[in-house]
């Protein structure tokens, strides 16, 4: 199944997006947990946050980091345009974004894993942003 198999759905986040991405992953991390217990335990957080000074936690946080660069390289590999070749490959843009979606998926996971919830990420965004943009008027 994909993203194309499903019909239209009712977008029933109130407010904020982004906790609302959040909430919906959490969710599926207590639904999944039980069924990844069984299969790899090694990976399965068990509470979230995670002990990040822990291996188990240091563990579990890298399998999802790791997850994450898997699907980014499934982006990058929906792009078939080289510098070498002489026809250009019209790009699958219907998988292309399955396979960001699959990427924010795993990367919000870990945010959660890791204590990181949507107000604060919003926060280290927005004070990353503008340290960029200070960087852009100071010419560093």
């Amino acid at each position: 199944m994909n993203i194309d198999d499903m019909d239209a759905i009712d977008h029933q986040t109130p407010g904020d997006m982004l906790k609302g991405i959040f909430e919906r992953q959490r969710e599926l991390l207590h639904k999944y947990s039980p069924i990844e217990l069984k299969t790899l335990p090694c990976i399965v957080p068990g509470t979230a946050p995670v002990d990040i000074d822990s291996y188990h936690g240091q563990h579990v946080i890298k399998e999802r980091l790791y997850n994450t660069i898997i699907e980014l390289a499934e982006v990058a590999d929906c792009m078939k345009n080289k510098a070498w070749k002489q026809s250009m490959i019209q790009t699958d843009v219907r998988h292309l974004k399955e396979e960001v979606a699959d990427a924010l998926h795993f990367f919000i996971e870990m945010c959660i894993l890791i204590g990181i919830d949507a107000d604060e990420l919003f926060d280290l965004y927005s004070r990353k942003s503008e340290i960029n943009k200070f960087r852009q008027r100071s010419k560093y």
